[in-house]
């Protein structure tokens, strides 16, 4: 049952996600038996997953969540009922890695999955979380062929590794829309997907993303994903809490890919650059975690090797 009203009254999201433990039986099935076995499933960002488990929340939403930390899947706005979702009845297939040295599915099949990050698993106190992960980043030039999805993010995961908190820069078609062009859009990313808007942005424009805690609350963190685009002013952020978690999976940049059977489909400049990347923690403080310890980690996503390197750092460079 699915409750909506008037787009009016919508404007940014608030929302946390469980994940069960039928998402990690899942993950023993191989991506290409996978497909073979769900021909209509979607690529999120890190999962394949049913359709009508990928949501799409107007800004100034919230999904609320009950004490046990599972989903409601209620949606509210200044505390009025809006939607309600379902849980999915079918657990996602995983399609990122669960840390930063894991391997990806057994079988990605071709060109599928994470391919190489600039990555930062920090140690912390107890009680201590990741407070805000930002950086910098440029929209690419178009790749010369058509036909692979394109995501580009920089984000946190908890120490579970079941979460992800991303501002995501996609080029072609994923279940928030796109085309043969760049977009931008927030996700989170675990049992379920929950997305902001997608918006269209251009070659060359100037990208910033971060994930902020905004406040903490009875054990309860409020964040907010932001992607924005400096050179046009175009904006897609959602909001999000969580409960009993530890986020301590940095991101300062990701290359996650889905579909590629050759180099050309990858962007034609064969590189992006994250700057001004920051790691801060210590909440409510943001103390800048220092001295920075980005290191670079690649993954075997079952496609064409077209010249994969990282150069980690406050700079991160992503060649390809």
């Amino acid at each position: 049952m699915k409750h909506i009203v008037p787009p009016q009254v919508l404007s940014s999201i608030t929302l946390f996600l469980f994940v069960t433990s039928g998402m990690l039986s899942a993950q023993s099935k191989t991506y290409s038996q996978a497909r073979q076995e769900h021909p209509d499933w979607v690529q999120v960002p890190g999962e394949l997953i049913r359709p009508d488990c990928v949501h799409e929340i107007p800004s100034g939403a919230t999904v609320e969540i009950g004490n046990n930390g599972e989903v409601s899947g209620d949606v509210s706005m200044n505390g009025v009922l809006i939607a309600h979702y379902e849980d999915c009845p079918e657990a996602p297939i995983i399609t990122r890695p669960l840390g930063e040295t894991s391997s990806l599915e057994h079988d990605p099949g071709t060109g599928n999955g994470w391919v190489e990050a600039s990555n930062w698993l920090v140690s912390l106190g107890s009680g201590d979380n990741l407070d805000e992960i930002v950086g910098n980043w440029t929209v690419p030039s178009d790749p010369k062929t058509n036909g692979a999805l394109i995501y580009l993010f920089n984000g946190m995961e908890p120490s579970t590794f079941k979460w992800i908190l991303q501002p995501v820069l996609q080029y072609g078609t994923s279940p928030a829309g796109g085309g043969n062009f760049w977009g931008i859009a927030s996700w989170l990313v675990g049992s379920k997907a929950y997305h902001s808007p997608l918006e269209t942005v251009n070659p060359k424009d100037a990208l910033r993303g971060y994930t902020k805690i905004t406040s903490v609350s009875s054990g309860t963190i409020h964040w907010k994903v932001n992607a924005t685009d400096s050179t046009t002013g175009a904006l897609s952020t959602l909001n999000a809490h969580s409960t009993g978690l530890r986020w301590t999976w940095a991101l300062a940049g990701v290359l996650e890919v889905y579909g590629v059977s050759s180099c050309s489909e990858l962007p034609a400049n064969g590189k992006e650059v994250f700057t001004k990347s920051g790691a801060y923690h210590g909440y409510p403080k943001f103390d800048l975690l220092s001295p920075a310890a980005w290191t670079a980690s690649y993954w075997s996503y079952g496609g064409p090797a077209c010249g994969f390197n990282v150069t980690p750092g406050t700079t991160s460079t992503l060649q390809f």
